[in-house]
């Protein structure tokens, strides 16, 4: 997780937690909201699909759509 500025979030400036890649992000509760362990995460919904999409890429990559430029 990043950490940003209160009133500037379009800019990591340091890293807040790690957490490793087989961590379940998901899933969203209301707010939208995570909860990581024992910690919190507000987002913006326009994320929601971005977190999912992460849950899918390990737990159900079978759900992802094919890759239309598997060579970039």
């Amino acid at each position: 997780m990043l950490a940003t500025r209160t009133f500037r979030s379009d800019r990591p400036v340091s890293v807040f937690a790690e957490f490793p890649r087989h961590t379940r992000l998901g899933p969203i509760l209301p707010g939208p909201v995570i909860e990581l362990g024992s910690m919190v995460f507000e987002f913006d919904e326009e994320y929601a699909a971005v977190v999912s999409a992460a849950d899918a890429e390990i737990f159900a990559p079978e759900l992802l759509p094919h890759d239309p430029l598997p060579d970039l």
